[in-house]
């Protein structure tokens, strides 16, 4: 998977998760949607993972956990190949 795949999967399990959130705000008693959501966040977190093993921080706190500060190797997002 390219880097852009790999996060656009990222992205794409997020904001599943945090539809499923949204929804369990207002049905707090579901457990299939509860679990619906921990399941999108599991597999959001092992997609952060891989991305960060491979290509670096992907948030701006996931820098604090490297020896060096890596937040700002490029691309930006203005850059080519920073969008996803």
């Amino acid at each position: 998977m390219t880097q852009n795949e790999l996060r656009k999967q990222i992205q794409s399990y997020r904001f599943a998760a945090h539809d499923m959130l949204l929804f369990l705000d207002t049905h707090p008693e579901d457990r299939k949607g509860f679990l619906i959501f921990k399941d999108l966040t599991k597999k959001a977190n092992e997609l952060t993972a891989e991305y960060q093993a491979e290509y670096g921080p992907l948030t701006s706190p996931a820098a604090a956990e490297y020896d060096e500060f890596k937040w700002i190797d490029g691309p930006w997002p203005w850059e080519k190949g920073g969008n996803a």
